[in-house]
């Protein structure tokens, strides 16, 4: 392939392109492996790739180093990860809200004019007075602007931004060499980072769904240690004396139940060791000192032949409350009226006796809790099976017990 032009302009005073050239005997032929690492690092970092901001910034004499990581076009700002000098205090949020109403139509400044793989250097001489004043307010001179991108559709941009009075203003070859000896790295890495964040959103997806069922859950490592509690384990660890998590261990206070429940678990264990994996687990039903009566149910999760360490998530717990602590007064089902009205398209009135019969009320009950007559209670009884096809409040219960899942609120 022909090597590109040194410099091609874009429209005219535009960004000038600057192709790959091979990294030369430089400084940056050593540093590299150590940002290539950084780089890796970043997809898992709690600011993405800060890091190689910080250390780019130190290594290139920049003002700042950003790594955009969502750019929106249409909206009022973008996503960024900043390097920046100590003592900076520059209102750059502010800078980009003028930058987009004065400014966002010069084309050598839109993210989207570099394509993944292009490194571009722009500056002052390149952008029209104002904007050429607006940089010096803000203290920057040149940018060396480079693009990566996974397959997924994500796509970054990384800026090396110096201040006008650098000692050396302009990028030199090998800081553009360095930025495209990076470039697939950073791709790469960015991949990692895509797949993480959709596994952590599809987990964060999963947890809302066991907070929804009410339903508590535990991972355990080979050693039977906690690694992760849910929000209603927490709650119901906290709610029942009698279980709570030891150093790390889940304890029963009952002897006996403990002896089963640690047999249970090492069964589970080495179930998990087969080739099948897996199993139905095993179901422990525990008393609680205040009464209440939980189960317990402990299962092996999936073997992962190439997830090796004190991490792996060996065996789920799951924990649900059966009965209600002694002198808890009935909590009820928790099945919100209007959620019910939305569901079996019924009136307002309806879904409440609905709720009341779902508690196991009988009709003259709820009518004295929704204050109206017991005839009123039953003419919307009869409406409430004639819209659903049920013959009675048996068959009621059991088609709201079926939707449960749909009809639990935040926080029951």
């Amino acid at each position: 392939m022909a090597a590109e032009p040194l410099a091609r302009q874009r429209g005219g005073a535009g960004a000038a392109l600057l192709p790959w050239r091979p990294a030369p005997a430089w400084r940056g032929v050593e540093i590299l492996p150590e940002l290539i690492g950084l780089a890796y690092q970043g997809a898992s970092e709690a600011q993405p790739w800060f890091a190689l901001a910080e250390r780019l910034r130190h290594l290139l004499g920049a003002r700042n180093v950003v790594i955009t990581l969502l750019h929106r076009a249409q909206q009022h700002g973008d996503i960024h990860v900043v390097s920046q000098e100590v003592g900076d205090e520059i209102d750059w949020e502010l800078a980009e809200r003028i930058w987009r109403e004065r400014f966002a139509h010069i084309e050598q400044l839109q993210p989207e004019a570099v394509a993944p793989g292009q490194v571009v250097e722009f500056g002052p001489a390149d952008v029209e007075p104002a904007c050429a004043e607006f940089f010096a307010a803000l203290g920057l001179g040149q940018c060396l602007r480079s693009c990566f991108a996974e397959p997924g559709g994500m796509r970054c941009w990384l800026d090396v931004l110096r201040g006008p009075h650098s000692p050396s203003p302009r990028f030199g070859e090998e800081e553009v060499a360095l930025l495209h000896s990076l470039a697939p790295h950073l791709a790469h890495a960015l991949g990692l980072y895509a797949r993480l964040q959709r596994q952590e959103a599809e987990r964060a997806v999963y947890a809302g769904s066991l907070e929804h069922l009410q339903l508590g859950c535990l991972l355990l490592d080979g050693e039977a240690r906690s690694l992760a509690l849910n929000r209603t384990a927490e709650a119901l660890l906290a709610r029942h004396g009698g279980v709570e998590l030891l150093n790390g261990r889940l304890q029963l206070r009952d002897k006996s139940l403990q002896r089963q429940f640690e047999q249970a678990i090492s069964r589970a264990l080495v179930q998990r060791q087969k080739p099948a994996g897996g199993g139905l687990g095993e179901l422990l039903r525990v008393p609680a000192s205040n009464g209440a009566l939980l189960g317990l149910l402990v299962v092996p999760t999936p073997r992962q032949d190439y997830f090796q360490g004190r991490q792996v998530p060996s065996l789920s717990l799951y924990l649900v409350e059966l009965s209600e602590p002694d002198g808890a007064g009935g909590r009820g089902s928790g099945y919100p009226p209007e959620l019910i009205a939305q569901l079996f398209a019924l009136t307002r009135q309806e879904a409440r006796l609905v709720a009341c019969l779902a508690d196991g009320q009988s009709i003259s009950e709820a009518a004295v809790q929704m204050g109206i007559a017991v005839t009123a209670a039953r003419n919307y009884s009869k409406n409430i099976y004639a819209k659903l096809g049920l013959k009675g409040q048996t068959d009621l219960v059991r088609m709201l017990c079926r939707s449960s899942v749909l009809l639990r609120r935040e926080g029951h």
